[in-house]
């Protein structure tokens, strides 16, 4: 007997420097033989999610992310400059405390900090340049419309250019003034764009969840740092919400992990494999008998 196959989607979600999680969720998939027939991402979502669509593996993809994070042109986006290192000692706080100021201020006379052009010439590296109508599998990036506050799901056009607006986190690199939008990272409101992949025709959705946990130790300080908790936590709620929309959602312990530290490779690789693992039976489940049957049974 035979049975439908169900397509599957695979939405992964931003977070930045914890998105080598997603590394592992892939290696896991690929070692159970499982293939998501849609893929979508948010932000580093999108741009692991557009090589995984192109069908590139998870060796490929992550000896390309170590060689891209140690290449000149990922060292002068600068990351490290807002990286959460350790306070050792008196001038190693001092010097952070100097390092906030300066972001803060450049934040406050200019709409970006870094220029698009510094970050393109790295995804061109990555990224190869086809349109996205093209990739063997369905594919879209999700990105923040600040004019109308909605997600703008990008599902045709350059691959790069859809990439390039997903990660633009806001602030930090130019928006994209276009068509009466104007677009910036998506992760904000749609960091696991599950509603994405089911828009593209999937049955099924497997959510990879990046988003921090609200921290515990929050201390009144001022009138603002309480405004800016209460936003915290609405972005927290939002976020969640979509992202329980996966019929299955995958999260990777990997809180320690800085959104500015790429660094940290091997661990995310790790625990995006371990969180994977624990919810292989689950997966199995949404595509039905045959769906992920790697060869045909003989009696």
């Amino acid at each position: 007997m035979y049975f439908r196959k169900t397509k599957l989607g695979i939405a992964f979600g931003g977070g930045s420097g914890k998105g080598v999680a997603h590394l592992g969720v892939i290696k896991c998939l690929e070692e159970e033989g499982i293939q998501p027939d849609i893929i979508t991402g948010t932000s580093i979502g999108a741009l692991i999610g557009s090589l995984y669509a192109y069908g590139i593996g998870f060796e490929q993809i992550a000896n390309s992310a170590r060689d891209i994070i140690e290449s000149d042109e990922f060292q002068k986006l600068g990351f490290e400059f807002f990286s959460d290192h350790k306070k050792e000692h008196s001038f190693k706080q001092l010097n952070d405390y100097l390092k906030e100021r300066f972001i803060y201020a450049k934040m406050v006379i200019k709409p970006h900090i870094i220029e698009r052009e510094t970050l393109r010439k790295v995804i061109e590296k990555i990224i190869p340049d086809v349109d996205i109508e093209d990739l063997p599998k369905p594919f879209a990036t999700v990105t923040l419309d600040l004019i109308s506050g909605n997600d703008v799901v990008i599902s045709k056009g350059s691959l790069i250019d859809a990439v390039l607006k997903s990660i633009s986190i806001a602030g930090i690199f130019p928006v994209w003034d276009e068509d009466g939008k104007i677009l910036v990272d998506g992760g904000p409101a749609a960091s696991t764009p599950v509603e994405a992949a089911y828009s593209l025709g999937a049955k099924r959705v497997i959510g990879v969840y990046l988003c921090s946990r609200l921290s515990k130790n929050f201390k009144i300080k001022s009138a603002l740092n309480i405004n800016f908790r209460i936003d915290e936590i609405t972005k927290f709620c939002l976020n969640r919400i979509k992202a329980e929309k996966a019929d299955v959602l995958i999260e990777p312990r990997i809180h320690s992990i800085h959104w500015a530290d790429y660094k940290k490779i091997d661990y995310g690789i790790k625990e995006g494999y371990r969180a994977t693992k624990k919810k292989i039976k689950e997966i199995r489940k949404l595509g039905g008998p045959l769906r992920f049957m790697r060869k045909k049974r003989t009696s």
